[in-house]
């Protein structure tokens, strides 16, 4: 191996080290690039009011989570999975989901405040393994409401991103509940952040928009011509948060989000498995 590929495989452990870390203890650190873009909005906008709050009731966690059809929603893996954060390096995909909401349709006056929510269960999951870089790729999970709940608020479209090439080009869009701003009314969106970086496994992706605790499971958005807003990835974790501002982006301290080519089949085969089975048999009246 040359040199300069040991010195880029140290820095990705390196990292890692930090990931683990951080994703166990639920961190309420953010890092934040240069300056903080953050800012309320009426969350009743679209796609903005397609994106809600999955609460755990029973272990006061929880995370974003975001429509992305009739009856379902997405989410990261550990935010549907809180419990499996105590032991990041537990087998893979494992997990007993905790009776959990989703929340939508936040309250543009009083903060905390939802107009709707229905309880979930998770009908597919990607094969998450927090302590290494191959299992964050597997941080996702699909929900199944009992309230249809997107035939109301909308729901969010995921885009076509080419496995071997997952960075996004364009200006991104991310939109959630960090528990920071809990008593601010309206949801949070950061606009005009970037992809800086990808790797080193498919589907993992650095980008310059601010991650905290509660933002897991937060849509990625990019503006696509003749396609709108399109779902390019996902907020996974940060690695190696720290407080204040950082001058500027590095991969120690990288805001890592899922990309949509690491998921996008699978919840899409989900989604149609799901539609066979609620379809009448043949012949049936």
């Amino acid at each position: 191996m040359a040199t300069a590929d040991r010195g880029w495989a140290f820095a990705w452990r390196k990292a890692l080290a930090g990931a683990v870390l951080g994703l166990v203890a639920w961190t309420a650190q953010a890092n934040i690039f240069v300056t903080d873009r953050r800012q309320q909005s009426d969350a009743s906008l679209p796609p903005l009011r397609s994106v809600g709050l999955l609460h755990h009731a029973e272990a006061g966690v929880g995370g974003t989570a975001f429509l992305i059809g009739a009856c379902h929603a997405l989410t990261a893996h550990h935010v549907a999975f809180p419990q499996d954060l105590a032991a990041a390096a537990g087998r893979a995909g494992g997990g007993r989901a905790s009776k959990a909401q989703f929340l939508v349709g936040a309250d543009p006056a009083r903060p905390g405040q939802f107009a709707s929510r229905s309880r979930v269960r998770v009908v597919a999951k990607g094969r998450f393994w927090g302590a290494d870089y191959a299992g964050m790729a597997g941080d996702w999970a699909l929900l199944k409401l009992e309230v249809c709940l997107g035939r109301q608020y909308g729901f969010l479209k995921l885009g076509r991103v080419a496995a071997d090439s997952p960075m996004p080009t364009g200006a991104l869009m991310v939109a959630g509940y960090p528990r920071s701003r809990a008593h601010l009314p309206g949801i949070t969106v950061e606009r005009g952040c970037r992809a800086r970086d990808h790797g080193p496994v498919n589907g993992l992706v650095g980008i310059d928009c601010a991650f905290e605790s509660g933002m897991s499971g937060a849509p990625v958005l990019e503006h696509q011509r003749g396609r709108g807003w399109q779902v390019v990835g996902m907020v996974q974790q940060t690695l190696g948060s720290v407080d204040g501002i950082l001058p500027d982006y590095s991969m120690l301290h990288r805001n890592q989000m899922l990309s949509v080519s690491a998921f996008r089949k699978e919840v899409e085969d989900a989604l149609r498995a799901e539609a066979r089975r609620v379809l009448p048999p043949p012949g049936a009246r």
